[in-house]
């Protein structure tokens, strides 16, 4: 998301309306400093699902062979889907 769209939200949401006694420009500063926290753990956390997702794909359904990445990239979309 774009700094417009994460104060957009956050005004959508009334956060904008709380600005804990700091003046605007610092208030947006920490609104957007903790959404762009948020979103890199949030990040991290899916990037392991996702490798665990590679990591447990079934290696006897494919003959013993290794997955081809475009089976793990199913395996990953099939995942979103469940």
């Amino acid at each position: 998301m774009t700094d417009e769209e994460i104060l957009a939200t956050a005004d959508a949401c009334g956060m904008m309306l709380f600005g804990l006694g700091l003046d605007k420009a610092k208030f947006e500063f920490c609104i957007l400093a903790f959404a762009k926290l948020v979103a890199a753990k949030a990040a991290a956390k899916e990037r392991e699902a996702c490798a665990k997702v590679c990591e447990q794909i079934d290696i006897a359904a494919f003959g013993g062979e290794r997955p081809a990445p475009n089976d793990c990239a199913a395996a990953i979309r099939a995942r979103g889907e469940a």
